[in-house]
C-alpha cells in the first residue's frame, strides 16, 4: 500500500518581504545609475583635459607666430620711414632706384594664420560646454574675438596691397631692370604723382602700425589664455 507524502505547503510573502527586496533592486539599479554616472564624468574630465591641452598647444603656436611676424612688421615700418624721405629728398627726381627697391620691401605683409584646431573642432561638434571653468571658456572667447578682428584687419589690408598701379606709374620699371649702373628717373608721369605716391605710403604706414597693434593685442590674449589654463587645471 503506497503512502501518499503531502507537500509542504509555502506560506505567502509579507509586506515586508516585497519591500525589501523593492528596495534591494532599488539599490543596484541605483548604484548601476551612481557607477554610470561616475564614469561618465571620468570620461568627460579627461576630454577636457585633452581638448584644454590641445588649445594651450595651438595658442602657444599662435604666440610664436605673432612674435615673428611683430619682427616683419617692424621691420617694414622701418623702411616705410626710410622710403617716405626718400619720395621727399630732391635726389628721387634725378634717380629713382634707391626709392623703387624700397617701395618694393613694403608691398603687401605676412599674413597670420591662425592654429584653429582645436577651437574649430570644439565649434562644430558643439563640445565647448565641455569646458567647464567659465574663466577660462571666456578667456577663449576673447582671444577667437581678437582672432577675427585681426583678420578683419588683414583682409582690407590685401585689398589694399593688390592695387599697385600707383607704384608701376612711378617708376621705369623697364629701365630699372636693363639699366641697373645708372641713375634712373622717375616716369614723367611720376614726376607729377610724388604727392600721391607719399600719401598712398604714408597711409599704408597707419595700416601696418594699426596690424602691428592687432598683433600685440592677440599676443597678450594669448599669453592670457596660456596662463589661466595652466593655474586652473594644474598644466605645466
Amino acid at each position: 500500500m503506497e503512502v501518499h507524502h503531502h507537500g509542504h505547503h509555502v506560506g505567502k510573502k509579507t509586506w515586508k518581504s516585497y519591500t525589501w527586496e523593492f528596495l534591494m533592486l532599488f539599490f543596484a539599479v541605483f548604484c548601476g545609475f551612481l557607477a554610470e554616472w561616475r564614469l561618465e564624468i571620468m570620461i568627460e574630465n579627461h576630454r577636457e583635459k585633452e581638448y584644454i591641452q590641445s588649445i594651450v598647444e595651438d595658442i602657444n603656436a599662435d604666440i610664436t607666430q605673432t612674435e615673428k611676424l611683430l619682427v616683419d612688421i617692424n621691420s617694414r615700418i622701418i623702411v616705410t620711414d626710410s622710403l617716405l624721405q626718400e619720395i621727399s629728398s630732391k635726389d628721387i627726381h634725378n634717380n629713382s632706384k634707391k626709392a623703387n627697391k624700397m617701395w618694393l620691401s613694403t608691398i603687401g605683409f605676412p599674413d597670420f594664420v591662425q592654429n584653429d584646431r582645436t577651437i574649430q573642432q570644439l565649434k562644430s561638434s558643439g563640445a565647448l560646454r565641455i569646458i567647464r571653468k567659465k574663466a577660462v571658456s571666456d578667456k577663449i572667447m576673447e582671444y577667437d574675438q581678437a582672432v577675427r578682428l585681426l583678420s578683419i584687419t588683414q583682409n582690407n589690408m590685401n585689398s589694399i596691397a593688390s592695387n599697385n598701379i600707383l607704384y608701376s606709374q612711378v617708376f621705369d620699371l623697364i629701365k630699372i631692370k636693363n639699366q641697373s649702373s645708372q641713375p634712373i628717373p622717375l616716369t614723367e608721369n611720376g614726376q607729377k604723382l610724388l604727392n600721391e605716391a607719399y600719401a598712398n605710403r604714408f597711409f599704408w604706414k597707419i595700416n601696418l602700425v594699426g596690424l602691428r597693434q592687432r598683433l600685440i593685442f592677440l599676443n597678450k590674449k594669448g599669453k592670457d589664455v596660456s596662463e589661466i589654463i595652466k593655474n586652473q587645471y594644474q598644466l605645466k
